[in-house]
């Protein structure tokens, strides 16, 4: 899987490959009220592990208090039918499905003096890793991420999990080392196949890109639903699904993250993302905090009581439907406030206008930051006036 410094709730690597933002329209209200419910921000997800009733990346103990999406598209039919086309719900898959490796059948990458091939068999790919004297093969099993900016390929092989030493990435159109792993070329077939997962480190990843991964068996043979469905989110829906029924609705049993306060809702998206605490406690500075983008955001001047209270994930992104990549979707979200501001907006959250332009604030205001081996453009959430040649702002 393509993989970058992970939050402080695990000691291995990766990157969810996507923006796992986790909205609110599926419900009205809280089963809990948030303010009480988890510790005040700035903090770990460890600890909003600890002490919310829900939190995103949770492992339950059994599955039987999730509904499914099929049963929220009942009445979220619309929403639902939306969702399952974004990057989260696709963020892992059965390798069979993934269009990527479909595409790419053949020779597709060199690794030192090893080889990678890519076959379709009857009801897998299969990778192929020669040295030209010998040769192993593994059915693909699973693809991490949509591949709309990259995906990964792990398998099991006698109950333990590898990871391919190769992602595929979109930028590319091609395929290249996973970032973060092995620099140097392998030395051994073995070592040039795929790297050995740890169980801790292999359900680390299997939280952010699935929902209602359960503890009680071995990650080999856990129950999960692939990708970040309704319930990875918003908690388990069945006593959702019975109070709604019962006509219950003082009691919706339901986490709704956009009644969460500002720097709550923030650190719930950066479940997956890395709250701010999270990516400072692991000391990293410079652009690859552009990675982060929870910590990027509350540096800039628009974030807190200098900006606007409720420039939140939520504000811009809608997790219901897929990323945006028009920097003009995101110009009516800054001028609610920058101008005259739009309805609803109190005065002292007004701030100035832009002198310069009316459209397209991103492209000015929120820097694109390229990674050496990550082949993609991230998008630095630390909005402000971004001046040629300046140095990268920790």
């Amino acid at each position: 899987m393509i993989v970058l410094p992970l939050p402080m709730h695990s000691s291995g690597w990766k990157l969810p490959l996507l923006l796992v933002m986790c909205g609110a329209v599926m419900a009205t209200a809280l089963a809990h009220g948030p303010e009480n419910a988890v510790p005040p921000a700035p903090t770990t997800t460890r600890e909003h592990l600890k002490q919310a009733d829900w939190w995103p990346t949770r492992q339950v103990t059994d599955d039987s208090q999730f509904a499914g999406e099929q049963v929220c598209a009942r009445c979220h039919r619309d929403i639902v039918r939306t969702q399952v086309t974004t990057q989260m719900a696709r963020t892992l898959m059965p390798a069979a499905s993934s269009t990527e490796l479909a595409a790419h059948t053949g020779p597709i990458f060199t690794f030192g003096s090893y080889r990678y091939r890519i076959a379709r068999g009857k009801d897998a790919f299969l990778l192929s890793v020669s040295d030209g004297a010998r040769q192993s093969s593994q059915p693909l099993q699973w693809a991490f991420g949509s591949g709309a900016i990259a995906q990964s390929y792990l398998w099991w092989e006698k109950g333990q999990l590898y990871e391919s030493r190769f992602n595929y990435f979109a930028q590319l159109h091609g395929f290249d080392r996973t970032p973060g792993r092995l620099a140097a070329a392998p030395v051994s077939l073995e070592m040039a196949e795929g790297r050995k997962l740890a169980e801790f480190e292999a359900r680390e990843c299997y939280s952010c890109h699935a929902t209602a991964l359960t503890t009680t068996e071995p990650l080999s043979t856990v129950h999960y639903q692939p990708g970040v469905t309704c319930e990875g989110c918003h908690g388990p829906g069945r006593a959702h699904v019975a109070a709604v029924d019962a006509g219950e609705d003082a009691e919706l049993h339901i986490v709704n993250p956009a009644a969460l306060k500002p720097a709550l809702a923030v650190d719930f998206c950066g479940a997956c993302h890395s709250t701010p605490k999270d990516a400072e406690l692991m000391g990293i500075v410079g652009p690859l905090t552009a990675r982060f983008p929870a910590y990027r955001l509350e540096k800039s001047r628009c974030w807190g009581q200098s900006g606007a209270a409720g420039l939140t994930c939520f504000a811009c992104h809608n997790p219901h439907r897929p990323l945006e990549r028009d920097a003009a979707a995101y110009d009516a979200a800054c001028l609610r406030c920058h101008g005259s501001g739009g309805p609803g907006v109190h005065e002292s959250a007004r701030q100035a206008a832009c002198p310069v332009g009316k459209s397209r604030c991103t492209s000015c205001h929120m820097e694109k930051i390229k990674m050496a081996g990550i082949h993609y453009d991230f998008t630095d959430h630390d909005i402000r006036i971004v001046k040629a040649g300046a140095p990268f702002p920790d």
